[in-house]
């Protein structure tokens, strides 16, 4: 019977802590768990600019590690509250993670699977993200403009593109 008590109690307990992840923007992507009673909060009044910089693969729940984050990113603004509109995140994709902006049918091509990010990607475009990639990883990579998605911008190299948004008051997020 006590042995009954426990696994009931550990399966409860497990069912409670499950609940308290949620993607409250960026369905299925960057998983938080908001906590609305902790002092230090987002301000719901101030604009928040953010950058990301992309620059490996490293994965993380089968795909980017650093889109996740955007995602994150996201999902803990949202549920504290911060108005979409006072929103505004950037990435800037190079090197090694230059793949993420590939087409699937580019990414199969390459890698022998369908790009894992493309969802990702989507959502992260539809929730007004602003995707750039590095002109000279494009250029370096032979990759041809039919095999990005085209929710991708290319710049002229990401070490332009970041002092430039960073100039624009966006800060860089680590």
């Amino acid at each position: 019977m006590k042995t009954i008590f426990w696994g009931i109690l550990l399966l409860f307990t497990q069912i409670i802590m499950a609940q308290e992840w949620s993607n409250p923007r960026i369905k299925g992507y960057g998983k938080i768990h908001f906590n609305k009673d902790l002092g230090f909060q987002p301000d719901v009044k101030k604009t928040y600019k953010l950058v990301f910089n992309i620059d490996n693969n490293a994965e993380k729940e089968g795909v980017n590690m650093r889109l996740w984050k955007i995602a994150r990113e996201l999902n803990l603004l949202k549920a504290a509250g911060i108005p979409d509109q006072n929103v505004q995140i950037a990435a800037v994709v190079h090197g090694k993670a230059i793949a993420i902006s590939l087409t699937d049918q580019a990414y199969e091509k390459r890698h022998q699977k369908k790009n894992p990010n493309t969802n990702l990607v989507k959502a992260l475009d539809d929730a007004g993200v602003k995707l750039y990639l590095c002109g000279q990883t494009v250029a370096g990579m032979k990759i041809e403009q039919d095999e990005l998605n085209p929710s991708w911008e290319v710049t002229l190299s990401a070490l332009l593109t970041l002092p430039i948004l960073e100039s624009e008051g966006y800060l860089m997020v680590p």
